[in-house]
Formats: structure tokens, C-alpha cells, sequence
């Protein structure tokens, strides 16, 4: 068994609890409490995103993230979250926080602040959710530079960053290294290096012996292993990012407001 993934803590990655709405939000919160139960009761410690960038964690330390700064995080899973005293690391897409045509999908900017202050470690996802790997150089390099300036812009730091997809190559890692982030994080693919690190993807309704076996440490030695012999364009993340699940699109949005000088 690899020894670096027996050392290495629990990085778990949720999206939308509420699976597009279609779960009701009280059910989609008790899937949750399961779940942070569960990992206190397997005598796991949860630990924060920037105690993970310092590299102060092990095996039996678990950060819990979440990506694109849905409305479910914030009224679904927040308070879940604030009740078993978990600080998650929440990566936000900066053009897509606070468009006025997705209120009741997406947070604005003054809630993302907010959850700042209240402990929530925010970290960047891009301007515009794309696969950077699948874009040319120059938007790429846009997408990762814009998106950096617009929490610097609304004094938010972040020093991390998650791919799109999870989809990243060498000139994406290091676009994301020279705009100055410490740490990116992937889905499912990834290793040892801090531009490509893997996370855990969970829905949170996951039965418990397969959430068992997601938090256990053979569960990316097992992964890997089938992704030897199962031909890649069975593995979703081996496949290309249909333009129809790009950005706002996938949201059943235009692809952008119209800008008004202030936007990220």
C-alpha cells in the first residue's frame, strides 16, 4: 500500500446537497449530520483548510470542502457544518457569486465575506467555471488571474484553488503557482503534489459501507487500481467536459451578466 496515502488526512469534497433541489433541504441536512457523526464516532478529527496548507495533519485529520458557493452550502449545510464545529473550505467561482439572474442558486458576495468571518476558509475556483485544461492558454491564464484579483479586490483572501472538473495540466498548475496560490486541489485524480491534490467526492447521501470505504486509507489505492483496467471512456474524469456543462450553462444560465465595472 502506498505509505503517502496512509499519512495523508481526509480531504472530502461536496457540491450540491440538495442534488439540484430535487432532495428537500431538511433531508439533504440529515444526510449530512450522518455523515460529520459518523466521522467523529470513527475517532476522526476535523481540522481546517489552512491547517492542511501548513502540512500539521495526518491520517486521522479530515477537511471537508466544498465547491462552487451554492445557495444549498449556505442555507443547507452551513448550519449543519457550524453545529458539529467544522470550519470547511468553501472554493467560490468569482463571476458567478451574486448574479442577480442566480439568487436562489448561487451566494452573493456579501454572504461569502460573511462566512469569512465566521470561520469558513474561502478559496478560488476560477472565474467562470471551465475546464482550464480545455481552453486556450490565454483565457486559461484569465480565468485564474481574474478570479484572483476579484477576492483581492473585496479584501477576502484566499491562498487556494480547485480546479474546475477537477481538470488541470502542467501549464494549469503552474498558471495557478505564479498567480500565487499555495495549494490546489483536483477531484479524483491527483498524488503527491500541492498543485494536485485529490479529494474525496461524496454526495452526502452515499449508503454507509461505500462512506465507510471513501474515508478508509485503500480507498484511492482501490480507485486506481480499477482505473487500470477499466477503459477510460467508462471514467468520468477521463472523458472531455461537454460545452454544455461548462460555466453557467450548467446552471441553465447565460454565460455571463453584462458587466458593470464591478464584477470579478
Amino acid at each position: 500500500m502506498d505509505q503517502q496515502a496512509m499519512s495523508a488526512p481526509k480531504l472530502l469534497l461536496y457540491h450540491d446537497l440538495t442534488m439540484r433541489r430535487t432532495l428537500p433541504a431538511d433531508e439533504a441536512a440529515h444526510r449530512l449530520d450522518v455523515q460529520l457523526t459518523g466521522i467523529r464516532r470513527a475517532g476522526m478529527t476535523f481540522r481546517t483548510m489552512q491547517e492542511y496548507v501548513e502540512g500539521r495533519l495526518g491520517p486521522r485529520d479530515v477537511v471537508v470542502t466544498f465547491d462552487d458557493a451554492l445557495r444549498s452550502f449556505h442555507d443547507v449545510a452551513w448550519p449543519v457544518l457550524r453545529h458539529h464545529n467544522v470550519s470547511p473550505a468553501l472554493f467560490v467561482v468569482s463571476r458567478f457569486a451574486g448574479r442577480s439572474d442566480a439568487r436562489e442558486v448561487l451566494m452573493n458576495w456579501d454572504e461569502v465575506a460573511a462566512l469569512a468571518e465566521q470561520g469558513v476558509s474561502i478559496g478560488c475556483h476560477a472565474a467562470t467555471h471551465v475546464p482550464l485544461d480545455q481552453i486556450e492558454p490565454a483565457r486559461m491564464h484569465d480565468e485564474i488571474s481574474r478570479s484572483a484579483s476579484a477576492f483581492e479586490a473585496r479584501g477576502i483572501p484566499v491562498n487556494t484553488f480547485a480546479y474546475p472538473f477537477g481538470r488541470c495540466s502542467p501549464a494549469v498548475k503552474n498558471a495557478v503557482e505564479a498567480a500565487g496560490f499555495q495549494a490546489a486541489f483536483t477531484v479524483m485524480k491527483g498524488g503527491a503534489d500541492r498543485f494536485e491534490i485529490r479529494r474525496r467526492l461524496l454526495t452526502g447521501g452515499e449508503p454507509p459501507w461505500w462512506f465507510r470505504f471513501a474515508l478508509s486509507d485503500r480507498f484511492f489505492e482501490v480507485r486506481d487500481g480499477a482505473r487500470s483496467v477499466v477503459p477510460r471512456r467508462f471514467l468520468k474524469q477521463e472523458q472531455p467536459v461537454a460545452r454544455s456543462r461548462w460555466g453557467a450553462a450548467a446552471l441553465g444560465l447565460p454565460e455571463l451578466e453584462p458587466e458593470d465595472g464591478s464584477r470579478g
